[in-house]
This record gives C-alpha cells, structure tokens and sequence, in this order.
C-alpha cells in the first residue's frame, strides 16, 4: 500500500497495489509511479541508489 498527497481530492489517499502504473530502476533509485482513484498520478522515487560499476 501507498499513500500520496492528492491535489485533486485535497487528502491524503491509501492506494493499493493496483494503482502501481509503471516500475523503473534508474540510478536515482526505484520509480514507481502510482495512480489515485481520480486519475492523478505520483511518481515516488524509494529504494537505494545503484552502486557504481567497478574499474576493471
């Protein structure tokens, strides 16, 4: 479950799993962008940032 700040709905809103609409893993971390009820979408960046690649 997730929850994310909705502009539209002016609250707080819980969203399952369900509302997950697209996962990435950048070097910024993972991005995972969520969908409220309402058709407002967050994209929230968690996760730990990628290691850097060792020199060979």
């Amino acid at each position: 479950m997730f929850t994310i700040d909705c502009p539209t709905h002016g609250a707080r809103m819980l969203l399952t799993e369900r509302r997950i609409r697209s996962l990435r893993n950048t070097d910024a971390g993972i991005v995972l962008e969520v969908e409220c009820y309402c058709g407002y979408r967050e994209a929230i960046t968690t996760g730990r940032r990628r290691p850097a690649a060792a020199a060979a």
